[in-house]
């Protein structure tokens, strides 16, 4: 009896033991994933950030072509009003 007691015991400590080192093992995993997934998180937001700044840059570029494609559209019709009007007398023959 005392024999199957102190093997009992034996496994147990070892098993304990193990258990143990598991435990910090797991730990130690938990905590490299944590730092992982908080890098991945502000390389997101970074990205994210970068994104929007683009998106704002080309927002401003395709405001500045709309205005001088009107600029130049304006110009362009003035100067036909101005040659219409100057040659009515052309025109009405």
């Amino acid at each position: 009896m005392e024999q199957i007691l102190a093997f009992v015991l034996g496994v147990s400590a070892v098993v304990f033991v193990w258990t143990v080192v598991v435990m910090f093992r797991t730990a130690s995993k938990v905590r490299n994933i944590e730092d992982t997934i908080q890098n991945i998180y502000q390389v997101l937001e970074k990205n994210d950030e970068q994104i929007h700044c683009r998106i704002d840059q080309e927002i401003d570029r395709v405001n500045n072509l709309h205005t001088n494609s009107i600029s130049y559209i304006d110009s362009r019709a003035d100067k036909l009003d101005s040659k219409i009007t100057n040659n009515k007398h052309l025109l009405k023959g």
